[in-house]
């Protein structure tokens, strides 16, 4: 497997997201795993619309070149046309199990956005809520090695992540759809007001997770 690095290369339109993309903001996937860099954040939009890239482009892909489109497709671009943010797709090294990467070492430098303190704040932009997507159990074998705890915010459109921890893409895909409606006001007798468990794709691993609203 190949571990990914993920940048924005133009911003061809005006990001709406606040604070918007920036040419330059990048993120990670390792195994399986995203990471992101200490002050960024990563557009939740976007990242639906790289999601089904990523998983082929961590592998070896064995068809020929003619044969399959994956190895022609390096970029893609944001589902907002009024956005029209670029990423590119590059494969920066084998993973090497047990081996952890270096990151940039202007990471913590590169951008020092408006995070300050994500879990500290209790309502987004726009009247929406900042959510909390936490682990509670795992009652099988994570193959990602999620443990309890383990958790992402979200804040208007924009995804955190400790730049410290990770979080399963497998798990991340299944809680996705859910997010934009559990930031608004919800009616009473809709099923998504008092379901705020999610179950991950793995049946080997079947982490259980909450999304709850930041205090």
């Amino acid at each position: 497997m190949y571990e990914l690095e993920i940048t924005v290369t133009k911003v061809m339109g005006r990001c709406t997201a606040d604070p918007p993309m920036q040419r330059g903001d990048y993120f990670t996937v390792r195994d399986g795993d995203i990471r992101i860099p200490e002050g960024g954040y990563l557009c939740m939009w976007a990242l639906q619309s790289l999601l089904p890239l990523i998983t082929p482009k961590e592998r070896e892909i064995a068809e020929a070149q003619a044969e399959d489109w994956m190895w022609r497709v390096h970029h893609a671009q944001c589902p907002d046309p009024k956005g029209r943010v670029i990423f590119k797709i590059e494969r920066v090294g084998r993973v090497e199990k047990g081996v952890a990467r270096q990151g940039r070492s202007d990471e913590g430098e590169r951008r020092s956005k408006e995070v300050e303190d994500t879990e500290g704040r209790g309502e987004g932009g726009g009247g929406l809520r900042d959510l909390r997507v936490v682990v509670k159990e795992v009652r099988g074998k994570c193959t990602s090695g999620m443990q309890p705890g383990d958790c992402f915010f979200l804040r208007s459109g924009r995804l955190y992540i400790s730049p410290d921890r990770h979080f399963c893409l497998y798990a991340l895909h299944a809680v996705l759809p859910l997010l934009p409606a559990k930031q608004r006001p919800l009616e009473d007798g809709d099923w998504l007001k008092e379901d705020s468990h999610v179950i991950c794709p793995d049946p080997a691993g079947n982490v259980i997770m909450r999304v709850e609203p930041v205090p």
